[in-house]
């Protein structure tokens, strides 16, 4: 220790320390975030479309959209529980004077008790529902997300794009792009796959994996083809006549993961549509996962739950082939080595009806 620290820490350096600059951690600014905005938003009313929802015990997770944005809500027990109907009560009518105090039973009764059930019938709450929602803007500091707790939530009637979306499809069906006479089997040689997928997604993997495994050499080539956001209408329509232009591939695999409704719209787009109908090489839409569904699977020819699933058709449609000839081959074998015993019964009955001459 040198003679001047010596002297600081005895005698003191005769000026203050310099404070230590301190920054917040993100925790503290998450909190601050959201009290800025509980304090200048507090409670809102707004109106919008569900275009997804997820029902957990305890919790409802939806989004709330319109054509211009979207925000994520979520919607606590207390709340939903008022839109479920009653439960059915676990013990049978006691057949106890006064415990229908609705009337006698008849008609005038049983209209007034069928009005009480249609009045206590809740406003649906689905997928598609224009809903009017009440609730705080919460900034939920884990996740970095945010969000609106709802405190009320009343249905309107069917969204404007759901509306849009059912027109569409309608018109679609009447022009035919959904007739089941329009779709094309599987061709006999399955040797080239094409795949318009995303290039750096899950899809392409799940698909290699499950063909690798099955042993069958199909030859996979992939189509990078934008499957969201701007711009990806346009660039699957591409992704499609140019695969058929090429001319190289047996088959073709739509695919692409899941996502939400937003996401997955421009596989229900027209245009979309009508080049997934118009490809001369047989289409499999593979969109999504179980849950989804586009109006591209309607118009094309094989449409599956999962990307893994389309992979697994084809691997199904193979074996089936190769058991249907070996089978044939078998019925063509015995066949032969009948004939052979016919001609060798026949020689030797010929050959003892000559000796026995």
């Amino acid at each position: 220790m040198g003679f001047w620290s010596f002297w600081s820490r005895i005698f003191g350096s005769g000026a203050a320390p310099a404070p230590e600059e301190r920054h917040p951690g993100v925790s503290e600014l998450n909190q601050a975030i959201s009290d800025a905005l509980e304090q200048s938003l507090g409670e809102q009313t707004v109106t919008g479309e569900i275009t997804s929802l997820k029902k957990k015990p305890g919790i409802w997770y939806l989004t709330l959209s319109d054509d211009g944005g979207m925000i994520s809500c979520v919607v606590p027990r207390r709340v939903f529980a008022a839109l479920e109907p009653p439960r059915k009560s676990r013990f049978p009518d006691s057949g106890l004077p006064g415990a229908d105090e609705s009337g006698s039973g008849d008609e005038d009764g049983e209209a007034a008790g069928a009005d009480n059930a249609a009045a206590e019938t809740p406003p649906e709450i689905a997928v598609g529902s224009q809903v009017l929602v009440t609730g705080r803007v919460r900034y939920y500091g884990p996740g970095g997300s945010l969000q609106l707790e709802l405190s009320e939530i009343r249905a309107e009637g069917p969204g404007e794009r759901h509306l849009r979306f059912l027109e569409l499809k309608e018109r679609l069906r009447e022009q035919g792009y959904f007739d089941e006479t329009a779709k094309r089997p599987l061709p006999e040689h399955l040797e080239t796959v094409g795949i318009a997928t995303a290039a750096d997604g899950a899809v392409i993997h799940d698909i290699e994996a499950a063909v690798k495994n099955s042993g069958i050499p199909f030859a996979l080539r992939l189509y990078p083809t934008q499957v969201q956001g701007r711009g990806a209408r346009d660039a699957i329509v591409r992704s499609l006549e140019y695969i058929n232009r090429e001319g190289i591939c047996d088959v073709i695999i739509l695919a692409r993961g899941g996502g939400s409704l937003e996401s997955l719209a421009v596989f229900s787009s027209e245009e979309v549509v009508k080049a997934v109908f118009a490809s001369g090489i047989p289409v499999i839409a593979a969109i999504g996962h179980e849950i989804n569904s586009s109006l591209a699977d309607e118009a094309a020819d094989y449409s599956v739950a999962t990307p893994t699933a389309a992979a697994e058709l084809l691997i199904r449609e193979v074996r089936e082939r190769e058991a249907r000839e070996e089978r044939k081959a078998r019925r063509w074998l015995y066949a032969r080595i009948i004939l052979a015993a016919a001609g060798i019964i026949a020689v030797l009955a010929l050959f003892w009806f000559l000796r026995s001459r």
